[in-house]
């Protein structure tokens, strides 16, 4: 039907990073009464995220189950362009796709193609390459994909946290103690 969207209700969501935004994202869909949310972390388990319903699943079961497929993951040489036509190939024709975490770990190419093709119902994204996009890029004509200027932190409390948080990692570096937010490395 014209204008009107995927709900939450009743669905399945994937989350691609199951970090502490990951699972900030997963406590939010939750009272939406959402049927279930599937992960997919190279950390995994993530103990907090299971601890309020969250199944760790491999990342090619999220990708075919999911209504919604969330990519909050780092950019890396594992993950750059990990959101590819074979990726979308294999979503459901309903899914719809967000990325707010790095431009990078889309090949916005092949998710301009599945878009126009209807491979996937829809997708939102925060984060392009280059940021922002030229007015006359391909993905801006899309009806089926809203694209905002990486804006998801955007909000003066949250500008502030970071702020907060990176001057007390830089001293607690300094004096050779643990970090509040270190960045695990893969075993």
């Amino acid at each position: 039907m014209w204008l009107c969207g995927q709900g939450l209700a009743g669905s399945t969501v994937g989350i691609v990073g199951m970090g502490r935004i990951g699972q900030s994202v997963m406590k939010r869909v939750l009272p939406f009464h959402v049927k279930e949310v599937l992960y997919f972390d190279i950390f995994h388990p993530i103990k907090p995220a299971e601890e309020l319903g969250a199944k760790y699943v491999e990342f090619e079961e999220l990708i075919k189950n999911s209504d919604f497929v969330v990519s909050m993951c780092n950019l890396s040489d594992e993950t750059r362009n990990l959101f590819c036509q074979k990726v979308f190939d294999m979503m459901k024709p309903t899914a719809v796709f967000i990325n707010t975490s790095r431009g990078g770990v889309v090949n916005q190419k092949d998710l301009y193609d599945a878009l126009k093709r209807n491979t996937i119902r829809a997708a939102a994204i925060d984060v392009t390459i280059p940021e922002p996009l030229p007015r006359d890029h391909e993905l801006l004509t899309l009806p089926n994909l809203i694209v905002t200027p990486h804006v998801a932190s955007a909000e003066t409390n949250v500008r502030i946290k970071m702020a907060d948080l990176t001057a007390e990692n830089i001293l607690l570096g300094v004096k050779g103690r643990d970090l509040k937010t270190p960045v695990p490395m893969p075993k």
